[in-house]
């Protein structure tokens, strides 16, 4: 897969910008990925996952103007008090944020080290590295944090995320990403989230763009000592879509936690990557991912534990579960541990299966249509996942969105 379009994307982007702040980890980002190039099929870690219609998309960079958004489209596709984003840019008359928050941007000089063995799309939003949502969070916020990312057709975007929830904070925070029209669009984020001692952030990801859109995000977590870290991670649109998430428990007594729910039809393709490494001794992980496959669609769940030597009496349990609603629909499931200490608590599963033909027996036996009984067993199959939505109005849109691409939901 040829990287020139790329190369005169960049030269064009970098002599716009000038020499910035970040004007060397652009340049040496970019070295990275043009050697590198796109991953393909080969590497184990994308074997699943074909991206070659992304590296042959013709996509304009995003720049920075109103492209047409209205506080009617931020109402309509967002939540109240947002901080919005259009095509990866801040719009701040758009925008409100929560009192106790502390915002930037990349714009107003915020500096991110750089990533030397970072995969290429994170290089690639090194290269394109020029604005974010940077958050900083004190004491116990009453109310969620929501950020909007508004993609729209033809564009291709490069969000730099930096969450920070200092010490004895509370925050939750909700990331959306949905599309103002309907045409193929990417988005490539980039998130890092720290998380301080005694720290606690409930974040949630929602991924709701249009199924032309391509998605591809990776968010590192660092843990520090009796720190809370929950992520809740459903993604509903794309037509190829990459998550990678990798947290770190760097500080005894940390609990990290991944959920992820994905629901797929036609021939959109959703790949879920995961990463938890265990440094310290007394910390725990659960990760629990679901996905409801349908027509010719397919998913693939990659889960990783890795327990370092001196982490002892590591507790981590990971699980995932899929549903296929078709003959035609592929998942691929890869629970994997790996373990370097030996007074640890570890374990994982992976199922893969159709509906239960007694369940369905026992509901039309109610009185209940086959396309009523089928929509109510995947909705309470979804609900483990979405249950654990602890923002109202976030969880409220999943499951209206869900009803809606179930036929006959009610």
């Amino acid at each position: 897969m040829s990287v020139a379009p790329f190369v005169s994307a960049f030269e064009a982007f970098a002599k716009e910008r000038g020499r910035d702040k970040v004007h060397a980890l652009r340049q040496q980002a970019f070295a990275r990925f043009r050697d590198a190039g796109f991953p393909t099929t080969k590497l184990e870690d994308w074997r699943f996952t074909n991206v070659t219609p992304i590296a042959r998309s013709t996509l304009a960079l995003a720049r920075p103007t109103t492209n047409g958004v209205t506080p009617a489209d931020v109402s309509r596709l967002g939540f109240p008090g947002s901080l919005v984003f259009v095509d990866g840019h801040y719009r701040a008359d758009l925008s409100s944020a929560p009192v106790g928050v502390s915002l930037a941007t990349v714009r107003d000089g915020i500096e991110f080290p750089g990533h030397e063995e970072a995969p290429a799309f994170v290089q690639l939003n090194s290269a394109f590295l020029e604005d974010g949502a940077c958050v900083e969070v004190e004491g116990e916020l009453a109310e969620p944090i929501h950020v909007l990312f508004i993609g729209t057709d033809s564009k291709v975007c490069h969000p730099r995320n930096l969450y920070h929830v200092k010490r004895n904070a509370r925050a939750e925070i909700v990331e959306t990403y949905v599309s103002l029209g309907h045409r193929e669009h990417w988005t490539n984020a980039v998130g890092a989230v720290l998380v301080a001692e005694n720290a606690e952030l409930h974040h949630t990801r929602l991924q709701l763009e249009n199924e032309a859109a391509f998605h591809t995000s990776h968010t590192r977590v660092s843990q520090a000592r009796d720190s809370r870290y929950t992520c809740n991670t459903v993604t509903l649109g794309g037509r190829i879509v990459r998550n990678d998430h990798t947290a770190s428990l760097n500080g005894e007594g940390g609990i990290a936690t991944l959920n992820g729910l994905f629901l797929t039809h036609g021939t959109q393709h959703v790949d879920n990557h995961t990463w938890i490494e265990h440094r310290v001794p007394h910390c725990e992980s659960h990760e629990l991912y679901k996905g409801i496959l349908d027509d010719r669609s397919s998913g693939v769940f990659s889960g990783y534990i890795h327990v370092f030597e001196d982490a002892q009496k590591t507790d981590a349990y990971q699980s995932s579960a899929n549903l296929l609603l078709s003959d035609d629909a592929v998942v691929d499931a890869q629970p994997q541990l790996e373990i370097y200490a030996d007074d640890v608590k570890c374990s994982h599963g992976s199922t893969t299966g159709q509906l239960s033909a007694d369940a369905l027996f026992y509901l039309r036996s109610r009185g209940l249509s086959e396309t009523h009984a089928r929509s109510l067993l995947v909705r309470a199959f979804a609900r483990d996942v979405t249950e654990r939505l602890t923002q109202a109005a976030a969880r409220e849109r999943v499951d209206r969105l869900l009803l809606e691409r179930l036929p006959g939901g009610t």
